[in-house]
């Protein structure tokens, strides 16, 4: 048996020591501080408003949670790996009304339509992020343009009804309360947690978010990882419309253009950097949560709508501040 001896004046002790350190200071920073947060909201909300916690508005919360939960967890991917998507809101509007518009002749086979055309679109947009070395805000926001444009033109800007479905009305309705939108979120964030702990894909997309230049000595094929990521992106992005559509039984071209900064505010405020590399799908959840909370918040409080924004403002600068990795990135700019 070899037996590989440290080298010279490498200390293993206080490398272990270093390391433990670290993973506490992380886990505390990616969890336990979103998670105190977000018991710190609910206790401020149930103080002013005793009725939040009752069976019947824990269940409207659940209900209201799930699409924006759905965005959140899409938009990690894609932040994973130190880029941004701008488009989820736009693309859970486009879905939606493109769901509406071939559903009459369709059915419900038009979901796989919606999804597989979402992913796609979100699958080239990683493919010109990669190849054209565009960055991802630039490419996302040009695609946001062209949905929201497409959006309205195919539906002259006015809400449609939502046509014969037997899915999607059932995304809409519970069973002994839980809503049926938040068990498909629920089932959707444990796949995706699944695949980035235990499949080589999920490494790669960690890899990439770490060090691309690495990742790609390495061996991984960084420009199929954020293609991939992107596509990921606008498949969950799509299942948010889909959601959207099945609360509210009518598809608008701008149905979900409010989300965008509450789904960005719920990835970096539950942990994730960033810059790429540090996050999980657990604590996304709880960032999302706390998104949603403030939404409603804001709302049961009887405060101004626009405090909201602000909020999510502060939020998104302080968390970005404490999480982003400026060693990695080099020069601010």
């Amino acid at each position: 048996m070899t037996i590989t001896k440290p080298m010279a004046g490498f200390d293993l002790d206080r490398s272990r020591s270093d390391y433990t350190r670290i993973s506490q200071r992380r886990l505390v920073r990616t969890l336990v501080v979103p998670f105190v947060t977000l018991m710190l909201i609910c206790a401020i909300i149930a103080f002013f408003q005793p009725r939040f916690i009752s069976l019947r508005a824990l269940t409207a919360v659940a209900t209201d949670a799930a699409p924006l939960l759905m965005l959140v967890i899409g938009s990690a991917v894609v932040i994973l790996i130190g880029g941004i998507d701008l488009s989820v809101a736009t693309m859970a509007s486009f879905s939606a009304v493109l769901f509406v518009i071939i559903s009459p002749v369709a059915g419900d086979a038009g979901i796989l339509l919606a999804l597989g055309l979402a992913a796609s679109i979100g699958y080239v947009q990683g493919v010109i992020h990669h190849r054209a070395q565009i960055p991802s805000f630039v490419v996302s926001f040009g695609t946001l343009g062209i949905l929201y444009g497409t959006a309205h033109y195919i539906t002259q800007a006015t809400a449609a009804p939502l046509g014969p479905s037997v899915i999607i009305p059932f995304l809409g309705t519970k069973t002994a309360g839980i809503p049926h939108g938040l068990i498909v979120t629920v089932i959707c964030a444990i796949a995706l947690s699944l695949t980035l702990r235990f499949t080589r894909l999920g490494r790669d997309l960690f890899a990439v978010g770490c060090s691309e230049r690495a990742a790609l000595v390495a061996g991984v094929k960084v420009g199929r990882v954020k293609a991939i990521a992107f596509a990921l992106s606008s498949f969950f992005a799509a299942g948010a419309g889909l959601m959207f559509l099945s609360q509210t039984g009518y598809s608008s071209p701008a149905m979900a253009n409010n989300y965008l900064l509450p789904a960005i505010v719920g990835v970096v405020v539950g942990g994730n950097a960033i810059s790429g590399g540090v996050g999980g799908i657990g604590c996304v959840l709880i960032g999302g949560l706390i998104a949603v909370m403030v939404r409603l918040g804001t709302v049961m409080l009887g405060l101004n709508p626009a405090f909201q924004n602000i909020l999510f403002g502060i939020m998104v600068l302080v968390s970005v501040a404490l999480t982003i990795d400026r060693e990695k990135i080099g020069i601010i700019k």
